[in-house]
């Protein structure tokens, strides 16, 4: 049940899409990370070929941009991937799943459906 209530908040913060607060060129990527971070690029090139619905966004988490890939389906359960500027997965324990704590907003950089 509690990862259960860490999901269920979690996608509550994405599905918001909040408006972003900052300038782009506050984070990394500029305003069109999609173009200028090759291994986004890639990966939505990637992600253009799957059946479910998944949406990548860009925060700032603990002082750095993070770029949020999760699913955009309601009905879908489970945890949105966080990677860095570089393209490396943050691995994040429970407890900073429950916390997370994304500052000035979330801006949606790409969406498949």
């Amino acid at each position: 049940m509690r990862k259960f209530i860490v999901y269920a908040t979690v996608f509550s913060i994405i599905g918001f899409q909040i408006s972003c607060k900052k300038t782009a060129s506050e984070f990394c990527g500029g305003k069109n990370p999609a173009e200028s971070l090759s291994w986004l690029k890639t990966k939505i090139q990637n992600l253009n070929t799957s059946t479910l619905c998944q949406s990548i966004s860009r925060s700032k988490y603990k002082n750095q941009t993070v770029f949020i890939l999760s699913s955009c389906d309601p009905l879908a359960i489970g945890i949105p991937v966080l990677y860095n500027c570089e393209g490396n997965q943050l691995k994040l324990t429970d407890a900073e799943y429950q916390n997370l704590g994304f500052t000035g907003g979330i801006e949606l950089i790409w969406k498949n459906k």
